[in-house]
């Protein structure tokens, strides 16, 4: 289980001894199952009554500049640079896709950068952000827990109601979350149930 825990975290397990490491994951499982039990029955119920609206979603390109947890400060402001640079590029006006395929460290560098499409989840700071570009706008450089990335919105759409069943598997995941927050706030017994927050650390 730890060393799930440290690969899943980069490498590095939080900074709590044995026993309060032990404790903490007992307690997360505790949470996860109870959630199963009670609250996920509950918010699926809630969101299987009638036709809802999905979560908007966008069409992007990215750049993106790995580091890892592990690397130094000054990997981290040097891979930082690199995307800002090629931000810099962008705003001057050079080929998306060009500067992906010199700049870009992700998978979809030979795809121009392309993402495809992607279920904006209002929880997320970085999709929070993500919700107010305007199509052909470039986001920031955000920092990510594995490096950086800077976006272009290509398109943006709010789709229409339909069944929870029928959606796709990303845009349940996004509705299921809130659903969840709204069924722990309105406990029964009055007393608000925190939602499940995972174990960090500061790199």
């Amino acid at each position: 289980m730890r060393e799930i825990l440290a690969k899943a975290l980069g490498g590095a397990l939080p900074p709590l001894s044995g026993a309060e490491l032990d404790q903490a994951l007992g307690e997360r499982r505790q949470e996860f199952e109870a959630a199963v039990r009670q609250a996920v029955p509950r918010a699926l119920a809630q969101l299987q009554r009638e036709p809802i609206m999905p979560p908007a979603s966008v069409e992007l390109r990215g750049i993106f500049c790995f580091a890892h947890r592990l690397d130094s400060t000054e990997r981290w402001q040097e891979q930082e640079n690199r995307c800002s640079a090629a931000r810099g590029r962008l705003l001057a006006g050079e080929d998306f896709a060009l500067v992906a395929a010199r700049v870009s460290q992700g998978a979809t560098r030979e795809l121009g950068g392309r993402l495809g499409s992607r279920f904006l989840d209002p929880l997320e700071p970085l999709d929070q952000q993500l919700s107010r570009l305007q199509p052909h706008e470039l986001s920031p450089v955000f920092e990510v827990d594995n490096g950086f990335w800077c976006f272009r919105l290509n398109q943006k759409s709010a789709g229409k109601p339909m069944n929870f069943s029928d959606m796709p598997w990303e845009a349940k995941r996004v509705l299921l979350r809130q659903a969840l927050g709204q069924v722990m706030e309105m406990d029964s017994a009055g007393q608000p149930v925190a939602m499940m927050s995972p174990l960090t650390t500061d790199r």
